[in-house]
């Protein structure tokens, strides 16, 4: 092994300490509940669904005209069309169905095996005229290869480096010769080291003249399902421990730690993930994989085992001491992954140049060949090469959409993930790669992935004890209509966005919400101040990065990011913790439009002691019985043909607010009020601006729905400002104290 790694692997093992330390308690919880046999405790019962599906469809692939499980939980699922809910999972399910699974287990396991590690090597550095050992890689897409930024620092080191495939035994089979294959950097080069991972192009042939294309690769998958926190769910490692011949160790590995929620000291932990297995130095930059053989993570760290001073251990339970002992006699109590989900992620909301993006998006996307050795056209486009491998490329047959390539441009391209980050992806074989290797924030410790929001409930349609539900698109609705998500946490959330007492739906064309519902309980137990919460924004991992109108936006000019839901009006729960997270849930971009900065210092306008929505649904609650501590409330733009341009997106002009109750032996109740800034953003981008006025005014909830693409369904009927209402004004009732609301 190369010994210039050692300080590389104590620094990151520091760090995986740090993090296994935070998460004692919450780790410690779900050690106990495994324990009871309650895998609801340890894990979200919508990741749990989500795992189900996934191990059910793969044991109904592998039975598909042959024997069913014997199982009786698991056949029966398996030979139901419909996918299971998190709704329906009881702990006895989730046991079921994953020692089912396990138990039924055909020889294809193996064979799945190997395919997966033909796409594992070694990955050696040049000393002169011979190789020394740095770590594990393994291909993810034609050409390139994934390993940690420790082992990969820069472009400099990687073009001293080459893979080393085929280092392994084989005793009972045909002699085996390692093959060598270059790396490249100056063709494609990215790294990160608060992450730890590193991407590089590797040669098309090795120094032998064998072919990189009969290896394969193991794709990066970022779809949900793929692991659960279990005792049961097992984890199978493929590696080139302390550079010794490629090994695996398989079963009885598990997860036992990764971010499901806002829970206790969640950002720390980030985008990584703790699991149990047997690792050593040169593990780094190991594939780590579910049963299914699919991706779970990228190896990266042990954690050290401590005493009570928190000094480390060596593996006779004395103190490891730095400097005199090697980092092979550290005794580990567990590892630590990258989340390949955190990976896939950063690569989708990369903003590149477009034939940058052609080049990655058609790597990236290639199907894996299902017959090792065949070479597909997106090889070719990261082989490199001259006429001979262009014209190879021609000739191949199409496996995927490429998007036309554009000229030839700087070989340094920048990615916002949302860090920024230089990669080289050169062409030109001449050309020199300039690369930064990025630093990331404290960003990167809170990355939130799809399934963390498994456990938010959203909008709770029967809040107030009657149903109110969420406003429905109309059939032809005018501004582009519902935006699909594409990574849901739920199964069934086709366009809802859940987050702590509030749910948003995404308008496509305009990268805004069309509606964000949610529920206030004057009531709660506990709320959270605006002291207590967070400030920072962020955009959601459920959606593109590029339907979220982010901080490109609000950079210097006069607009706020104005919050939809209120942070107030969700900050409540049953513990301070939960209150707390329901604040912070507000702080997405998916729940912000472009506002004037005064827009809610409205006393300065009215003059009236009227902050603007708070003390309206204040006094709203105030005037009813005792029991009217709860409201629902309807949020959201009104989107018109002619909202103020702000770089390719447009400001909506006005908003709406609908509140709606039901007092205890009456009909429930509603009152609608639109909110114009118009006059306040009229003068913007320029320098001197003239705020102007505002105008909010209660407007009838049928003339509402008449300006927007939502349909409020029976919540009209409900209406106090209904049509025979003598202030019900073609535009409505203007609001410049409280007591001019109509109720």
């Amino acid at each position: 092994m190369d010994p210039d790694i050692d300080a590389a692997l104590i620094a990151k093992a520091r760090e995986a300490a740090t993090r296994w330390k935070h998460r004692e308690r919450v780790r410690g919880a779900r050690t106990e509940a495994l324990r009871r046999n309650a895998p609801l405790e340890a894990d979200t019962p919508a990741r749990l669904a989500l795992r189900l599906n996934n191990l059910i469809d793969d044991v109904r692939k592998s039975t598909a005209g042959r024997r069913a499980p014997a199982n009786p939980v698991l056949k029966s699922l398996v030979e139901r069309p419909m996918p299971i809910t998190a709704e329906e999972i009881n702990d006895s399910i989730v046991n079921e169905v994953v020692l089912g699974t396990r138990d039924f287990l055909s020889v294809e396991f193996l064979e799945r095996g190997i395919v997966a590690a033909r796409s594992v090597g070694r990955i050696v550095i040049r000393e002169g005229g011979d190789f020394r050992a740095r770590g594990t890689g393994f291909l993810v897409a034609p050409g390139l290869l994934l390993t940690n930024e420790h082992v990969l620092t820069s472009p400099a080191l990687a073009a001293r480096c080459a893979v080393e495939m085929d280092y392994e035994q084989n005793r009972f089979g045909p002699a085996k010769s390692s093959q060598i294959f270059a790396l490249e950097p100056s063709r494609f080069f990215l790294n990160d080291a608060a992450l730890d991972y590193a991407l590089v192009a590797v040669a098309a042939t090795s120094a032998s003249g064998a072919a990189l294309g009969g290896y394969g690769w193991l794709p990066l998958n970022a779809a949900l399902g793929k692991i659960s926190i279990s005792d049961k769910d097992y984890l199978n490692l493929i590696q080139h421990p302390l550079g010794r011949e490629k090994e695996v160790v398989i079963r009885n590995n598990r997860v036992l730690d990764m971010r499901t929620a806002n829970e206790e000291a969640a950002e720390e932990l980030g985008a990584f993930l703790h699991y149990q297995a047997d690792t050593e130095k040169g593990s780094s930059g190991s594939a780590v994989l579910n049963d299914g053989w699919e991706v779970v993570g990228l190896h990266h760290s042990g954690v050290p085992a401590t005493d009570a001073a928190g000094n480390w251990l060596d593996k006779d339970g004395a103190i490891w001491r730095e400097g005199e002992q090697p980092v092979e006699r550290i005794q580990w109590v567990a590892n630590e992954a990258l989340r390949v989900s955190s990976l896939v992620a950063a690569i989708a909301m990369a903003q590149l140049p477009p034939d940058k993006r052609a080049l990655l998006d058609t790597a990236m996307s290639a199907q894996a060949p299902t017959n090792l050795g065949e070479r597909t056209q997106a090889e070719e486009s990261l082989a490199g090469g001259g006429a001979a491998s262009a014209d190879r490329a021609r000739a191949a047959p199409r496996r995927t959409a490429t998007p036309p390539r554009s000229p030839p441009g700087p070989l340094a391209a920048t990615l916002e993930i949302p860090l920024r980050i230089t990669i080289s992806l050169g062409s030109e074989p001449r050309a020199r790669s300039a690369v930064a290797t990025a630093s990331i924030t404290e960003i990167a410790k809170e990355r939130l992935e799809p399934e963390d929001f498994a456990d938010r409930d959203g909008y709770d349609r029967q809040f107030l004890g009657v149903a109110a539900p969420l406003p429905k698109l109309k059939a032809q609705p005018r501004f582009g209509g519902a935006l699909v998500v594409p990574r849901p946490a739920r199964t069934g959330d086709r366009f809802e966005l859940r987050y702590h007492h509030y749910s948003t739906v995404h308008c496509a064309g305009r990268r805004l919400a069309y509606v964000s519902a949610c529920n206030l309980d004057f009531a709660a137990p506990v709320t959270a101040s605006r002291e207590q919460g967070r400030k920072s924004w962020r955009t959601d991992p459920r959606l593109d990065a590029a339907d979220q109108l982010a901080d490109r936006f609000y950079d210097h000019n006069d607009y706020d990011k104005g919050h939809l839901t209120r942070r107030d009006d969700t900050a409540w729960g049953a513990t301070l913790a939960q209150a707390i997270a329901a604040n912070d849930d507000t702080f997405f971009y998916t729940n912000a439009a472009p506002q004037h900065f005064q827009f809610n210092q409205s006393d300065e306008f009215t003059h009236a002691g009227l902050d603007l929505w708070g003390d309206l649904e204040n006094f709203i609650s105030a005037q009813g019985a005792a029991q009217r501590t709860r409201l629902s409330i309807f949020n959201g733009p009104i989107f018109g043909a002619h909202d103020k341009p702000l770089h390719d997106a447009l400001v909506p002009l006005r908003f709406f607010k609908i509140v709606l109750w039901k007092d205890e032996g009456q009909e429930p109740g509603a009152v609608g009020f639109v909110l114009d800034q118009a006059d306040l953003v009229a003068a913007l981008p320029e320098e001197a601006i003239d705020p102007g006025r505002f105008e909010i005014r209660q407007r009838r909830i049928s003339d509402i729905e008449d300006d927007v693409d939502l349909d409020f369904g029976e919540v009209k009927s409900w209406d106090r400002l209904g049509p025979n209402a003598d202030e019900a004004l073609d535009d409505g009732r203007l609001i410049t104290a409280l007591d001019d609301i109509h109720l």
